[in-house]
């Protein structure tokens, strides 16, 4: 008994120690939260992975349990349209199997894959191949989602070079001079930094995901141009276009860059679009002097792919949604009667740069089929007439000619009830 009355003391004594700790624990993750700055950043980080470690678990037992996320369930209704008279090639990925993807060559006409390559060194079974690039020589410039570097490999898929000092997001277009532009992120330490970039409104900061353009080399994937995007509108007078964002955490998430190679009445060799897609603008961009051209803003929301048409004409995917999507408003009541506006679906437009109109291309078709895409989503002009389109969300793959649909289809996977996603394919000559 005495025994037992001498070790209470200590027993308080290491509960009291045990509480100091924990109040103090739970007192740092509080102020880690709110990303106060004299916690240093890798005890934030330490702090921040302790924590998470049961959302985490329960991510991976989720993960585990799902088939990955490059597969969608196919609609049972789905009627699929194949009135091709000619052959359109298109440049895609797809996952063979969980952790392998294929990028190909198909006829969509004939459903024949002219060429294939194969990627089977995935880290991550959800990973996507995106807007890959073929060059002269059959070999592949691609990046996998998830901000990773880029990746060159041959015609029988070996690689040759590996660009991993950026991120890379998104788009991948050819240039002038053996060279290819990307839309990036900067990395430090080999680490992609999220908030690179802060701006302040009413004593109130949002540090927020800059956004950087690079330019590289085909044979090497040596860096040749890098620059921030936050620094060109700082230095064109332009910063008003992150507050015009309904994302202040990603105001840029730019989502497109397309190089200029031709000189023209409006744009000049060398000079590249660049597409927001949070912002709604686009903009003429000129490295060579580090000026602004023009800035594009319109009847579009959220928009992807903008391409060059002619010299004086440019097309683009207009989304038509708002990036972040908002709940319906149901605070009052309904007017009755109430003045309807007709549905919102997705659609091409025609820029005329000389005279800033616009024009919608075949949007009877887009609203009788209603056509919609939340994210990301594009549109290639096809050699002879036409259109290709890719619906993300759903992944229906179209083609458009004359206010007609020649070809509408999922591309179907090896999992009974689900097709593949759509991975920003590219139309071949």
């Amino acid at each position: 008994m005495k025994s037992l009355l001498r070790k209470i003391p200590l027993l308080l004594a290491n509960v009291v120690v045990l509480l100091t700790f924990l109040c103090l624990f739970g007192w740092v993750v509080r102020e880690t939260t709110k990303g106060k700055p004299w916690i240093p950043h890798n005890v934030s980080r330490s702090i921040t992975f302790f924590t998470t470690l049961p959302d985490r678990l329960m991510v991976a037992k989720a993960a585990v349990e799902r088939l990955p996320l490059v597969f969608i369930p196919s609609p049972d209704d789905f009627e699929p349209i194949n009135n091709l008279t000619q052959d359109v090639k298109i440049l895609m990925s797809y996952a063979n199997a969980n952790w392998k993807r294929t990028i190909a060559i198909l006829n969509l006409r004939t459903g024949e894959e002219l060429k294939t390559w194969s990627v089977e060194r995935l880290a991550n079974q959800h990973n996507r191949i995106m807007h890959s690039v073929m060059l002269s020589d059959s070999s592949l410039i691609y990046s996998l989602n998830g901000v990773t570097g880029l990746i060159k490999i041959d015609k029988n898929s070996e690689r040759l070079w590996k660009q991993d000092t950026i991120a890379h997001h998104h788009a991948i277009n050819l240039g002038v001079d053996g060279t290819f532009w990307a839309n990036t992120y900067t990395k430090d330490k080999g680490e992609h930094i999220y908030y690179g970039a802060r701006f302040s409104i009413d004593g109130r900061e949002f540090p927020y995901i800059d956004n950087t353009i690079t330019q590289f080399d085909n044979e090497t994937g040596r860096i040749l141009y890098h620059k921030s995007i936050t620094e060109v509108l700082i230095e064109n007078d332009l910063t008003h276009l992150l507050i015009k964002s309904d994302s202040p955490s990603d105001p840029l998430h730019i989502n497109d860059i397309q190089p200029v190679l031709h000189n023209g009445p409006y744009m000049m060799k060398g000079d590249v679009l660049i597409s927001s897609r949070t912002g709604s603008w686009m903009m003429l961009f000129r490295p060579s002097t580090g000026a602004v051209i023009k800035v594009i803003e319109g009847p579009f929301m959220s928009q992807h792919d903008v391409d060059i048409e002619t010299d004086s004409t440019l097309i683009l995917f207009n989304n038509g949604g708002q990036t972040l999507k908002g709940d319906r408003p149901d605070t009052w009541r309904l007017s009755d009667p109430i003045i309807e506006v007709a549905p919102q679906y997705s659609g091409i437009l025609r820029y005329h740069i000389g005279t800033g109109d616009f024009e919608r291309i075949a949007s009877e078709v887009f609203e009788e089929n209603e056509i919609f895409s939340f994210t990301e989503s594009l549109v290639d002009e096809i050699p002879g007439g036409g259109y290709y389109i890719e619906e993300q969300n759903s992944s229906v793959l179209w083609i458009i000619k004359d206010d007609e649909v020649l070809y509408k289809k999922i591309l179907p996977s090896q999992h009974e009830g689900y097709h593949h996603l759509a991975n920003w394919g590219r139309v071949m000559p």
